[in-house]
């Protein structure tokens, strides 16, 4: 192999890269991304078994060749290297060795061949779904927070994503909180059952989206997902669970309702919760006849407490919240006048705002 590529291309796509490869692995290879030079192009891919991602790259192309290199190590160098700086790639087989050359700069670097190298293998997909990325960047991003983080139920560690009828809805609950959001499909879709998409593979779509603005084509089976984003590509296995039937868990008798701004409650909620030292950061809500009075305790007696003006004339209530949960829903709500739905026994609260009437948002009701 022997190569010239653009520093700024070379290192834009090895950061696409750093969070898909392990950083200890006891799989050597799996540390590695591969290099794949061919007629004017430069394939790298990485994988960590579970999910990988490949991205093709303009390079002048010396001579073709396959093999593969630390990927840290690499991207280290690269990130280093001048701004507008020519890299060239060289393997030389006699020595067993890869040379980075840049300006007056010179590496070795070892390799693996690639015969070793695990990639995924691509099968029938059943479904497929052109999807505009600023629809999915709100379905995954808007949703994802909510995502659990329990290792002994699998199934809430990552996000639903199903139809009904002509929408296109995102899920994620970790038992304590549910977010949900949902869009009108620009295409016929042909009926799926709903699959699960793992959270690491949330993270790397979301990412990807930071700097993509055109339509991503979605593919699909019961065990695998592919996302082409134009020049990059990443497959994914996907959860072999079943989802629990989150509908049934969304009140449907919540008669209770607080409107308020989103940006004064966040601000309110979070120096008052400042004062609560404890794990769950626990707030307290008392809200009666257009104001609410937030407050939170902690250690020796310490105490905070704020009011703020709110559209309420129900009847007086108290409710606790985990402040984080609240704090995460505000900050994808912001600068928007927010509803709040409870009723006087102890159901979830509804969270929803009238600019993002697809996206509806629960928190469980933490004991005084």
């Amino acid at each position: 192999m022997d190569l010239v590529v653009s520093r700024k291309k070379l290192y834009e796509s090895l950061g696409h890269f750093q969070s898909v490869v392990e950083k200890r692995n006891t799989i050597p290879i799996l540390s590695n991304v591969k290099f794949k030079s061919y007629n004017s192009l430069l394939k790298i891919t990485a994988t960590d078994l579970g999910l990988e991602i490949s991205e093709s790259i303009e390079a002048l192309i010396k001579r073709e060749g396959e093999l593969t290199l630390p990927s840290q190590l690499l991207f280290d160098i690269i990130r280093k290297a001048p701004e507008n700086s020519e890299i060239q790639v060289k393997e030389d087989a006699s020595l067993g060795q890869v040379f980075v050359f840049f300006g007056k700069s010179k590496f070795s670097l070892p390799y693996l061949m690639t015969s070793d190298f695990p990639e995924m293998e691509e099968e029938e997909f059943d479904n497929n779904i052109t999807i505009n990325s600023e629809k999915l960047r709100y379905l995954l991003n808007d949703c994802k927070f909510s995502m659990g983080i329990d290792e002994s139920r699998q199934y809430l560690n990552g996000i639903y994503f199903h139809q009904n009828e002509n929408k296109l809805v995102t899920v994620a609950t970790d038992g304590h909180r549910l977010s949900r959001c949902q869009i009108n499909s620009d295409e016929i879709i042909k009926n799926f059952e709903g699959i699960i998409i793992p959270k690491k593979t949330v993270y790397e779509v979301s990412k990807l989206l930071e700097d993509f603005d055109t339509n991503v084509e979605i593919s699909f089976s019961k065990t695998k997902i592919k996302f082409n984003f134009k020049n990059i590509k990443l497959i994914s296995k996907l959860l072999n669970a079943n989802f629990p039937d989150y509908e049934s868990v969304i009140p449907k008798n919540n008669d209770l309702e607080m409107k308020v701004d989103s940006s004064s409650f966040s601000e309110t909620i979070d120096r008052v919760s400042t004062i609560s030292l404890e794990k769950f950061r626990t707030v307290k809500l008392e809200i009666s006849n257009n104001l609410c009075v937030v407050s939170s305790f902690g250690q020796e007696k310490s105490a905070g407490t704020e009011q703020i003006k709110v559209n309420y004339s129900g009847p007086s209530i108290n409710i606790n919240f985990n402040a984080k949960y609240i704090l995460d829903v505000l900050s994808i709500l912001k600068s928007e006048e927010i509803t709040l739905t409870f009723s006087e026994n102890t159901s979830p609260t509804i969270l929803k705002s009238q600019k993002k009437n697809n996206s509806l948002y629960l928190i469980m009701q933490m004991r005084s």
